[in-house]
């Protein structure tokens, strides 16, 4: 099992359309524990600092397979 970085992140800006204000991004990368997860989410919101920036996150477990 593997687990999985789910962003969700919306921008505090009068003129973007609402449609265009949030978006979801699952990242491409996974981790070995819920812990890798969280610390990648603390990591990511450290790395964007910026107050019109809102972001949350959520780490969701996975049985990937390779294709």
């Amino acid at each position: 099992m593997k687990f999985i970085l789910i962003l969700f992140v919306c921008i505090n800006d009068p003129l973007i359309p609402i449609e265009s204000t949030c978006i979801m991004q699952p990242l491409d990368m996974t981790f070995d524990s819920m812990e890798e997860c969280r610390l990648g989410a603390e990591y990511i919101y450290k790395d964007i600092n910026d107050p019109n920036v809102h972001m949350t996150s959520f780490c969701a477990q996975k049985n990937l397979t390779s294709i």
